[in-house]
C-alpha cells in the first residue's frame, strides 16, 4: 500500500512559487482589481512567454448584444489540422487574455494548432450563468465565421483549464441546456481540459488535503464559488456541471489532465473513470510532480517545461490521428 512518502514531491520551482505566492495575507483577501493584476502577472513573470513560431491577432466579436475580445494564434509555416477554441482559468472570476497568453502561444507553437483564446466576462460583473452564455456565443460565432477566419478544413473543439475547463466540458457535453437557451452551431470534436473544475457541488477530500499552501487554496475556491453562484443559483449550477450528466457516452474525444497537488484532483479523477466507463475516447496524463498553475510556472523551471512539453504533445499526437 502506497504512502505520501512514496508520492513524488512537487517540483521545486512550483513549490517556491506556490510559498511566493502565500506570503503576506494571501489571494483570497485581495481587493478584486489587484487579485487580478496579481493572476495576470504570472504569465508575464513566469509563463512561457510569446513563441517567434506563433503569430497573434486580436479581435472582438458580437456575442449577445455585447463584443468579446478574442485572440488567434497561429503556427507560422504550417497547415493546422486542429483548431481549438480556449477558455482561461481563474475560478471564474479571474483571468484575461494576458493571464494565459504564454500558454496559448505554447500550445500553438508546440502542437502545430490553432488556437483561439476567448476574453469571456467574469464574476461578480457576470456571474452564472454569464461567461456560459459567452462561451456558447464565442463558440457559435468562431465557427460560423470559420472560412474568415481560415480554421474551416480543420477539425474545431474546445479546451480549458479549471474554470475554463468548466466552461470547455459544459459546452462539449451540452449539459449547458438545464441553464440558459441556445444550442450548438456544430458539435465540438473534442474536448482538451486541464485539471478541470468540473463538480460545483465543491465535496471532495482533496479540497481539505490540499486546501492551503498552493496557488488555490479552499479558501480562494470559496471566494470563486461565492462569486460566481449568486444566490438560489448553485443547486443549478451543480445539476448543469459535467459530473452530473445523465448519459455521458455522447461526449466527443477527451483529452485531460489532473495534476495530484491540487484541490480539484479527486474531481478530475473521477471525471476521468466516469467518461473511461461511458466508452468514451479519453487520453489521460496524470502529473503527479504539479500543482493547479502549473501551466503559468514553467520560465524558471525545467521540470515544468518538461511537463508543458508532454502536456503539448497530448494534443500534436491527436492532431496527427
Amino acid at each position: 500500500m502506497s504512502s505520501d512518502s512514496d508520492k513524488p514531491k512537487l517540483i521545486t520551482g512550483q513549490r517556491l512559487l506556490c510559498t511566493l505566492g502565500n506570503t503576506g495575507p494571501g489571494m483570497a483577501v485581495l481587493p478584486l482589481e489587484q487579485m487580478r493584476r496579481a493572476y495576470d502577472s504570472y504569465d508575464r513573470f513566469f509563463g512561457s512567454g510569446s513563441r517567434e513560431d506563433v503569430s497573434t491577432e486580436d479581435r472582438s466579436i458580437p456575442v449577445g448584444g455585447h463584443q468579446l475580445g478574442i485572440r488567434i494564434y497561429r503556427p507560422t509555416g504550417l497547415q493546422p489540422t486542429l483548431t481549438m477554441i480556449y477558455f482561461h482559468g481563474g475560478g471564474y472570476m479571474i483571468g484575461s487574455l494576458n493571464s494565459h497568453h504564454g500558454f496559448c502561444s505554447l500550445l500553438a507553437g508546440r502542437a502545430g494548432i490553432n488556437v483561439i483564446a476567448v476574453d469571456y466576462r467574469c464574476a461578480p460583473e457576470s456571474s452564472f450563468p454569464g461567461p456560459i452564455e459567452d462561451g456558447l456565443g464565442a463558440w457559435n460565432w468562431i465557427v460560423e465565421h470559420g472560412a474568415e477566419l481560415g480554421i474551416g478544413n480543420t477539425r474545431i473543439g474546445v479546451g480549458g483549464d479549471s474554470a475554463g475547463g468548466n466552461l470547455a466540458a459544459v459546452l462539449a457535453m451540452q449539459t449547458f441546456t438545464m441553464a440558459i437557451s441556445g444550442q450548438l452551431s456544430a458539435e465540438p470534436a473534442f474536448q482538451f481540459l486541464l485539471y478541470p473544475w468540473v463538480d460545483m457541488s465543491g465535496a471532495s477530500d482533496s479540497i481539505e488535503r490540499y486546501g492551503s499552501g498552493l496557488l488555490l487554496t479552499k479558501d480562494v475556491m470559496g471566494l470563486f464559488r461565492r462569486n460566481y453562484l449568486p444566490e438560489g443559483t448553485a443547486e443549478l449550477a451543480i445539476n448543469s456541471s459535467p459530473m452530473a450528466c445523465i448519459d455521458p457516452s455522447g461526449t466527443p474525444d477527451t483529452l485531460i489532465v489532473t495534476a495530484e497537488y491540487d484541490v480539484l484532483r479527486d474531481e478530475g479523477l473521477a471525471f476521468v473513470e466516469r467518461l473511461c466507463k461511458a466508452q468514451v475516447n479519453v487520453v489521460h496524463k496524470h502529473l503527479s510532480d504539479c500543482t493547479h498553475g502549473f501551466i503559468s510556472m514553467g520560465k524558471f523551471s525545467g521540470k515544468t517545461r518538461n511537463r508543458l512539453d508532454e502536456v503539448c504533445d497530448m494534443l500534436l499526437s491527436y492532431s496527427n490521428s
